[in-house]
């Protein structure tokens, strides 16, 4: 081994090391060490910045670790065969399994979609070799990264290690790898689902209109509602999703493009009607005067247009709404073709023919 091939193990031994404490944040830094650590001494014994618990990671030096983690994932994944390894105990097995949960890590930063390493670590938490509530943890600081937030096979990683640890009593647990990985089959406690939420908010400032974010937070609301395993009332319940939909809809108002937090809030909606109970659909009543706010003030925003029309109700409010901005807004089009009118006025345009259609 050359002495840059002896850098460059050090380096994805560290890095390695630090992923898997597992850190609060981690960071991708552009450019290389030299930017962050302008000291030689220091940059020497570490290219990476790890201050507070927050790791940063200066882009070429995650790039290198990585070309030197494929082949050590690869020749670890073969000598293992971790579909038929039986629990050995042996210092060559623990070398291999050491090498795979090391370099599986650094691959699922560099790529957060990297199935086969995501698949590696699942079978490593099969057999014991990962704690389970580490490897939470662990996905937890990858999540709080812009880079991994937007994958959508990270979130289901981080749910299949949910279902593990929160599964629902009647659900056999040799039956976890074959469910479809979106249906609520988990429950979390009341203290967990916020740490979920809080993930997800993060991760939504990080990456904006983040779908796979959110439709983590919607099957995490979800799970809060399975039947006969939480021992809690529904005082508890209506906690929590009033506080939700509060929650949600001062998102939209400072992020007026997300539909993807509007579909959330809509999918709310239908499971306070699935549930059935009194105390839930009141929580609803402020939305629909919230959406119309909205749009009268952003009326370019197509969201917030879609965001009324999922809670649109037909009544004195909405007839005036119509009266005094719709048909105002609608009347300023151009006497030319529709796309070049203003888009609020598109906009208006196009709810006018919706609600003709829905009146019908």
């Amino acid at each position: 081994m050359t002495d840059s091939d002896a850098s460059v193990s050090t380096c994805f031994r560290l890095l390695a090391s630090l992923l898997l404490k597992p850190p609060a944040t981690i960071e991708v830094l552009p450019g290389d060490a030299s930017i962050w650590i302008p000291d030689v001494a220091e940059r020497s014994r570490s290219p990476f910045l790890f201050m507070e618990n927050n790791l940063g990671v200066p882009e070429k030096e995650l790039r290198r670790s990585y070309l030197f983690a494929v082949p050590i994932f690869s020749a670890a994944r073969k000598a293992s065969g971790l579909h038929t390894l039986e629990n050995s105990c042996n210092h060559t097995m623990s070398s291999v399994i050491q090498d795979l949960i090391d370099s599986s890590a650094v691959l699922i930063l560099m790529n957060p979609a990297h199935q086969t390493a995501l698949n590696a670590r699942k079978q490593l938490i099969v057999r014991n070799f990962v704690n389970v509530g580490k490897e939470l943890k662990f996905t937890a600081a990858l999540l709080s990264s812009r880079h991994c937030c937007k994958q959508g096979e990270l979130w289901y990683h981080r749910r299949w290690l949910l279902r593990r640890i929160y599964p629902i009593p009647s659900f056999p647990q040799w039956l976890i790898s074959d469910v479809v990985p979106d249906s609520p089959n988990f429950y979390l406690p009341p203290n967990d689902l916020s740490v979920e939420i809080n993930l997800v908010t993060r991760a939504c400032e990080l990456y904006p209109r983040n779908y796979f974010g959110w439709t983590h937070r919607t099957i995490c609301i979800q799970s809060a509602l399975v039947p006969g395993v939480h021992s809690t009332t529904s005082d508890v319940f209506t906690e929590i999703f009033a506080k939700e939909i509060v929650s949600v809809m001062q998102w939209i108002e400072s992020h007026i493009s997300d539909y993807s937090a509007v579909h959330h809030l809509k999918t709310l909606a239908r499971l306070t009607e699935d549930a059935e109970s009194a105390f839930l659909p009141d929580n609803l009543l402020p939305v629909f005067g919230h959406a119309l706010t909205l749009v009268r003030a952003f009326p370019e925003h197509e969201t917030l247009w879609q965001y009324l029309r999922v809670f649109w109700d037909e009544g004195d409010v909405a007839t005036e709404f119509v009266a005094s901005f719709v048909l105002p807004l609608q009347s300023t089009r151009t006497a030319e073709q529709e796309n070049e009118s203003p888009r609020g006025v598109q906009h208006a345009c196009h709810f006018l023919e919706w609600r003709n259609q829905r009146l019908k």
